[in-house]
């Protein structure tokens, strides 16, 4: 009698990889190849995250692609495939990968693997401090963190735009130069500082929520997100949100008090705006903040010249009154009133149509 006729199940066999799978996988352990001897950690992280990045995140692409991926490399038994799995033990974000990743290697290293000379100072990654340079209306804000690991100091760099998210991020051995460099640039309108690494956290995972809120055709945090996460980890927890501003249903008939000559639906419709897109600080004045302002005027309305003049007029009242009420320098405000007059400008010529009077 066979063994089935007893009534035993015939082990499954798992489902072939697919063609393609198959190949990127391929072109993962191959490009491990490179760096499975390397002596610089880092060399080990880029490459990783970039393999993370291909899949992840994504809805079941860990257990779709993942999975797959450590259990192939596992099957190959090779120094770069043992490398992978170490790599991806300490690095991927998602804890059941972590895992899985862990046992194949375990798995490995019984049958005499040897271990990657990097293999521990994957996870030891420090970060000792943080510099920013933040322009003065709040809008933009560089951020060079400054990690060890190893004995060996590196940077990741993040540049955040307040609206925008992250524009930029990526890691740096070029660090001490980027520093002296944003000294060189520091003036009325730029600021370099050391800030506390709750602060600085708070700002990179704020602007990494905007990325993740409203993606672009091109995620650039695809390929840095492993390598960023791994660094917040590294940080103190961040610090707790500001406190919004408030302002009271009278702050624009104090406004059209101050600039009689301002016109009061375009002023409510900037108190508004703000309140839609900057809650902790409805009536911040800004260069960003104008340029979307404006956007959303222009691509909601046909506004005819004498409708721009006003707005011109009210803009231009409510970045004085507003940013000396914010503390911004006198040279601070002409800088923004002189931006506003070049958006206007821009903003009438593309957007009003061409057969409108004047």
């Amino acid at each position: 009698m066979s063994p089935v006729s007893r009534g035993r199940k015939t082990k499954k066999k798992p489902a072939p990889l697919d063609a393609q799978l198959r190949a990127g996988f391929e072109e993962a352990l191959d490009a491990f190849e490179d760096v499975v001897a390397s002596d610089d950690p880092l060399d080990v992280e880029l490459l990783t995250s970039e393999i993370l990045g291909s899949f992840w995140p994504g809805e079941g692409a860990v257990r779709e692609v993942g999975f797959p991926l450590v259990g192939y490399a596992a099957s190959r038994q090779t120094p770069a495939a043992f490398g992978l799995l170490r790599a991806l033990a300490a690095l991927s974000p998602a804890a059941e990968l972590r895992d899985r990743a862990e046992a194949a290697a375990e798995r490995l290293a019984t049958l005499g693997m040897r271990e990657p000379r990097w293999g521990q100072a994957l996870r030891e990654v420090t970060v000792t401090e943080c510099w920013q340079q933040a322009d003065i209306f709040g809008d933009d804000v560089f951020l060079l963190f400054l990690c060890e690991r190893d004995g060996r100091e590196h940077g990741l760099v993040a540049e955040t735009d307040r609206f925008g998210g992250v524009r930029e991020i990526y890691l740096t051995v070029q660090h001490d130069e980027i520093l002296a460099e944003l000294y060189e640039h520091d003036d009325e309108l730029l600021t370099t500082e050391r800030v506390p690494l709750p602060k600085a956290r708070r700002l990179l995972e704020d602007a990494i929520a905007l990325n993740d809120r409203f993606p672009g055709e091109d995620d650039l945090l695809l390929d840095a997100r492993a390598y960023v996460l791994a660094r917040l980890d590294a940080m103190p927890a961040a610090a707790p949100w500001p406190e919004p501003k408030v302002y009271d249903e009278g702050v624009v008939a104090e406004f059209l008090s101050a600039e009689p000559d301002a016109d009061e639906e375009f002023a409510r419709a900037f108190a508004e705006f703000g309140a839609d897109i900057d809650e902790i600080d409805p009536l911040r004045v800004s260069p960003a903040k104008f340029e979307l302002f404006f956007d959303d005027l222009f691509g909601e309305y046909e506004l005819d010249p004498e409708s721009v003049d006003a707005l011109r007029v009210t803009s231009l009242a409510f970045a004085g009154w507003q940013g000396r009420r914010d503390g911004l320098p006198e040279p601070a405000i002409e800088h923004l009133r002189r931006d506003i007059e070049e958006m206007l400008a821009e903003f009438s010529e593309d957007e009003i149509p061409a057969d409108l009077p004047g």
